[in-house]
């Protein structure tokens, strides 16, 4: 299987696990897990696009950081606004993965519908961008 083969097949599972389990978790009301499944949609999707890019990445919930750096010189013209938003939204929620999931917190309808419109964000972001060719 080649990087672009793989990272396909990450980022089609990140879509799955959203379409399925978060906008499933919304409409039941399971504001936690809304959270902590758009965690995983964001790290599926950035580890796919990463594995395009021809990168390989830690085995860490948080790529966010790495996916910014190995854009920028991988894909020129990149919006950096973008990178620097969706690099933010994958460190906040790999901060929530634990906590929503253990129930050491409590999530609300705001904060859910916020995981889940940055979820929503980021995987329609690297869908966009990594459909065409890209180096790696």
């Amino acid at each position: 299987m080649t990087n672009k083969e793989m990272g396909e097949e990450l980022i089609g599972m990140a879509r799955k696990l959203f379409d399925r389990d978060v906008q499933g978790a919304w409409r039941d009301g399971d504001y936690n897990m809304v959270v902590r499944r758009a965690q995983e949609v964001v790290e599926l999707a950035l580890k796919g696009a990463l594995r395009i890019l021809g990168a390989d990445y830690p085995k860490v919930h948080d790529v966010g950081s790495l996916f910014v750096e190995q854009v920028q010189c991988k894909v020129p013209g990149v919006d950096k606004a973008a990178l620097d938003r969706i690099a933010e939204i994958s460190h906040r929620l790999a901060a929530a993965r634990a906590p929503a999931f253990y129930l050491e917190r409590r999530y609300g309808e705001v904060e859910a519908r916020q995981a889940l419109a940055d979820a929503r964000l980021v995987l329609e972001w690297v869908e966009r961008q990594m459909s065409g060719p890209q180096p790696g």
